[in-house]
């Protein structure tokens, strides 16, 4: 591989960077995903950060193309934004077939990368490709050069006949004979095969002497019958190179995808850049499949009839008329819209490509033709941007880009901005990416704003009318699309098609088998469905319906009256998969059904809308009950808590007879996220408790009760006060013959007060049980513990990075990561930790809630003041103040920020402002409980405050309050200003001031400080 720039070559060093190169490079102006490029640079054993490690290889490729800006990060990979002809091998690739080319190669392609699998493939398919290119400049009777051809490649009978041709055409018969008897040998020797046909042609040419003169070229023909469209060609670049490669190959492909997809533009727009005459045949408006092959006639000029088409009197065939317009030279049929008259269209394909070998046929179908050599190409909807996208970002998706582009027609000067680009992203998820919804709504933006159409677009068969008036009457509204396939459906297919509608996000076979009842055919008529393109099967298998098409089916699935009895199956299954997935989250199997449910979570959702709506108490409460647990472990709190309220709004006040465990299960996932709103207000604490309490008990007694209920007693009645009840609780539950609660409670241990030995058996009980969550935070807990103490923690850290995965979900991999990194800082691995916050950093999405963005930025803030960036560190604390009110209403968040930032701003030297800051904590924190966990940081924050404005005697009393308060705070800071002011002050005098500030009550603290709390 070489680089060459304006001024001569570019060095390009290393194998891994010049193989990352190539990939692009081979892929010219287009995307190639992380994910692709990871798995052919790390084939066998990827590094445990591959995306950073990747990351790394494009920086020193950008400093290596250095002055050219040819990298480009894009979304979910990176191009190399040069033109495909600017790649030799794509250009050779694109005129191959002509025998054009040969002239850019200079020695065997890609010949020191092949230690790459992926490169070492493309190479051999470049190998074959001119080796296409030999044989099409020798069949036209230029002369090649073909003696190292025929040595390398013994076994290609076709090289060694047109070698043998040449050689005769030049009186060369004898090395004919002799090149024709030595690749005879060698076939039967190592195949055990004859010589085929055209060796054997040859063969017979050369000993009878009647070698042909080339012939010469035949006269233009017409250049075929495509029309250029009059609107922009947007958003499948990609796929149209895609295409055209495919085509280069595979002699007959059809592309396939539901209505409205871009089927007929994506091959109109390949017909218009074919080499060779393209004919488009347009089949939609044909109703009678004798009608086709007059259809064809018709396109090439050829018909001197009128429709319908006759076949002729004297019997003549009219598809051998249209091979012998076609015959001869390369040529593209497209068959457009086959669905309808599949078998009509298959039939004249299989003919024709028989006939005419230099004939091509690209075919667009919502099922396939089935007709022998075909290669399928899906046509998938245009990529919408995710949720949250701001207008940049949103702009570089596909269908953002069409909406845009065909609005600007209806309503000149029409953007996206930061008002409506909310709007336009969820226009463009909403309609599925498909074009001609787009198109069709882009329309509608003439007379209405992006979000009073996105807000109707429910509406959607009613609203996205008035296309095109020359387009057919099933392209001109969202309904006739929708309808032109289902009319094509047999009845059986149309049952299951309706029913399929109540999945809200797919399903698997078992699911539809479990919901649907069909007699034994489920699995033939979901693939008869898949072949139709109404229903897309996943490579995991889940078949999903577009939300279009899904629309359409509900109507149907109403007016056959059965929408109320396939709601309550599919509810009824939603309910026994999460009641079955509860005890298995709390074992071995916890992986594994995590990954079951990931995939239902908008199937849950629909389940739990209708059971309130339908006011179905008692599969609210269960299913919203059985849900609380994977919701809590995977952190999706709001979704817990949303639905939880509805839920108890529905129930009443108190748990209907025999669902006291589904009723408290629902409180425990609305308390989870409320507790924090209420945590200082003791009466309110006290009524939670109590009432909890109350609950457990009436529960326990109507059956099994999941043991995480038990513990919240424990948890609200310590936060209540009633540390007395707490603690005879948790000592009960320590010694319970659940194994899955004692791990639990020996991890909670003394509350503030936990022990290593209780976490180290807690660890044990999570490692039998092989409760990878459980097992993840008891680590954790034991790595603090640890870390305080100076013990070491690397092997723990290791274990739990290694467990850090979305195995549960974004958010609570970040926080993972998040405590990692500052066990790491704690431990004096600044690296790792940055390591660790650049991961979860990456990791965050548009699903992230304020919450663990908030979490992140404390972390990065509190890195860069270690990392001696105090400025950085500042800057970040303060742009977390807009997300803390975004932030649930917790005590807790606001005292961290603020004492965070005031030590920040003590370090750089601002005394006043930091004690200003540690006020407002003190404030946030209220008259609540002594021991609230951030009390201790808070006071050491204001001794630390002390120390920068240069009074040592008032650190050392304030740390002593500190230090008098649990769980006492060890943070590194704290840790040196006591060092600090022990050296100030000397051993005697620092003592004598500590322990008067740690016999100080709290109001005399407070007032030493001057909180007006």
């Amino acid at each position: 591989m070489e680089v060459e720039g304006d001024e001569g070559p570019v060095a390009v060093g290393g194998v891994r960077l010049r193989a990352l190169l190539a990939l692009l490079a081979l892929e010219a102006g287009r995307t190639v995903t992380t994910e692709r490029l990871i798995d052919a640079l790390w084939p066998h054993e990827p590094p445990a950060n591959a995306a950073n490690a990747l990351q790394t290889l494009v920086k020193r490729l950008r400093a290596a193309l250095r002055p050219y800006e040819a990298v480009e990060s894009r979304p979910g990979g990176y191009a190399l934004a040069v033109e495909p002809d600017d790649v030799d091998a794509l250009r050779f690739r694109r005129t191959a077939r002509s025998g054009e080319g040969l002239e850019l190669w200079r020695g065997p392609a890609l010949a020191d990368l092949t230690s790459v699998p992926l490169l070492a493939n493309a190479a051999a398919a470049l190998e074959q490709d001119r080796l296409a290119a030999v044989e099409a400049r020798l069949a036209a009777g230029a002369p090649v050069e073909l003696t190292a051809e025929v040595a390398a490649h013994p076994l290609r009978e076709r090289l060694a006949a047109l070698a043998m041709r040449a050689l005769a055409a030049e009186g060369r018969q004898a090395e004919a004979l002799e090149l024709f008897e030595r690749t005879r040998r060698t076939l039967a020797d190592e195949l055990g095969v004859d010589p085929g046909p055209e060796l054997r042609a040859a063969h017979v040419a050369v000993v009878s002497g009647d070698v042909p003169t080339p012939e010469p070229p035949a006269p233009p023909r017409r250049r075929g019958n495509v029309r250029a469209p009059r609107t922009s060609f947007i958003g499948r670049e990609a796929e149209l190179d895609q295409l055209a490669d495919l085509l280069a190959r595979a002699r007959v492909v059809t592309l396939v995808g539901p209505g409205g997809a871009g089927k007929t533009r994506l091959a109109t727009e390949l017909a218009l850049r074919s080499a060779e005459a393209a004919w488009m045949v347009e089949l939609a408006p044909v109703t009678d499949p004798h009608e086709v092959v007059g259809t064809v006639l018709d396109a090439l000029g050829l018909r001197d009839d009128r429709p319908p088409y006759r076949m002729p009197a004297d019997g003549a065939d009219p598809v051998a008329q249209v091979a012998e317009a076609v015959a001869g030279r390369p040529a593209l049929l497209v068959l457009d819209n086959c669905e309808h008259l599949v078998d009509a269209a298959a039939e004249l394909a299989e003919r024709l490509l028989t006939a005419c070998p230099g004939l091509r046929v690209l075919a667009t179908s919502r099922e396939p033709l089935n007709v022998p050599g075909e290669h399928l190409a899906p046509v998938p909807p245009l990529a919408p941007p995710p949720v949250g996208a701001d207008p940049v970002r949103a702009e570089a998706y596909p269908s953002v880009r069409l909406l845009l582009d065909r609005a600007r027609a209806a309503r000149p000067g029409f953007a996206i901005d930061e008002g409506n680009v909310a709007a336009v992203v969820a226009l463009c998820r909403r309609l599925d990416g498909m074009p001609l919804a787009i198109e069709l709504a882009a329309a509608r933006l003439r007379t209405m704003t992006p979000r009073q159409l996105a807000d109707r677009v429910d509406d959607r068969f009613r609203l996205l009318t008035g296309g095109s008036r020359t387009a057919l009457p099933r392209q001109q509204t969202l309904r006739a699309v929708v309808e032109w396939s289902w009319d094509l459906l047999d009845a059986e297919e149309r049952v299951l098609a309706r029913r399929l509608g109540v999945f809200a996000g797919g399903a698997t076979l078992e699911a539809v088998e479990a919901v649907e009842a069909v007699c034994g055919g489920a699995a033939d008529v979901l693939g008869a469905l898949a072949d139709k393109s109404l229903v897309q099967v996943s490579p995991e298998g889940r078949s999903s319906m577009l939300e279009t098409i899904r629309a359409y089916a509900l109507e149907r699935l109403a007016e056959a009256g059965e929408a109320g009895e396939y709601r309550r199956r599919h509810a009824a299954y939603l309910l026994d998969l999460a009641e079955r997935a509860v005890p298995e989250l709390r074992t071995a199997a916890q992986t594994a059904w995590l990954e079951r449910m990931a995939p239902e979570r908008d199937d849950f959702a629909a389940a739990l809308r209708w059971a309130v709506e339908e006011r179905d108490v008692e599969s609210a409460l269960r299913l919203c009950g059985a849900l609380t647990w994977y919701w809590w472990m995977c952190g999706y709190r709001r979704e817990a808590t949303a639905w939880a309220a509805q839920v108890l709004d529905l129930a009443g006040d108190e748990p209907p007879p025999g669902l006291a465990g589904a009723y408290t299960s629902c409180m425990f996932g609305y308390g989870v996220s409320m507790l924090g709103t209420i945590v200082d207000d003791r009466p309110a604490m006290l009524a939670l408790s109590h009432r909890m309490d109350r609950l457990v008990e009436v529960a326990e007694k109507e059956g099994p009760l999941h043991p995480m209920l038990k513990l919240s007693r424990v948890v609200m009645a310590a936060v209540a006060g009633r540390e007395k009840v707490a603690a005879e609780l948790l000592g009960g539950y320590v010694e319970s013959d659940d194994p899955w609660l004692a791990s639990s409670a020996l991890m909670i241990g003394g509350l503030s007060r936990r022990t290593e030995e209780d976490l180290e058996r807690s660890v044990a009980g999570f490692r039998r049980l092989g409760d990878r969550w459980g097992l993840t935070e008891a680590l954790l807990g034991l790595a603090e513990l640890r870390t305080a103490r100076g013990a070491p923690t690397g092997d723990i850290i290791a274990e739990v990075w290694g467990m850090t995965s979305r195995w549960v979900g974004a958010d609570e991999e970040i926080s993972t990561l998040i405590r990692l990194a500052e066990l790491r800082m704690r431990g004096g691995d600044l690296d790792g930790a940055g390591e660790d916050l650049a991961r979860a950093r990456a990791g965050v999405d548009e699903d992230t809630t304020p919450h663990t963005l908030f979490l992140l930025g404390m972390g990065e803030a509190g890195y860069a003041c270690l990392r001696g960036e105090p400025d950085r560190g500042l800057e970040i604390y303060r742009g977390l103040f807009d997300l803390l009110a975004q932030a649930p209403p917790m005590a807790q968040l606001a005292a961290s920020l603020r004492t965070a930032y005031g030590r920040a701003l003590a370090r750089t030297g601002e005394p006043d402002a930091a004690i200003e800051q540690h006020r407002l904590a003190l404030g946030a924190l209220g008259q609540g409980n002594p021991g609230w966990p951030l009390l201790s940081p808070v006071l050491a924050g204001f001794a630390l405050a002390a120390q920068a404005a240069g009074d040592q005697e008032r650190a050392a009393v304030l740390f002593g309050a500190s230090s008098a308060v649990e769980p006492r705070d060890t943070s590194l800071d704290t840790v040196e200003g006591l060092e600090t002011a022990r050296a100030a002050l000397g051993d005697e005098h620092f003592e004598e001031c500590f322990a008067r500030g740690a016999a100080m009550s709290k109001e005399e603290v407070y007032g030493m400080v001057g909180s007006t709390t």
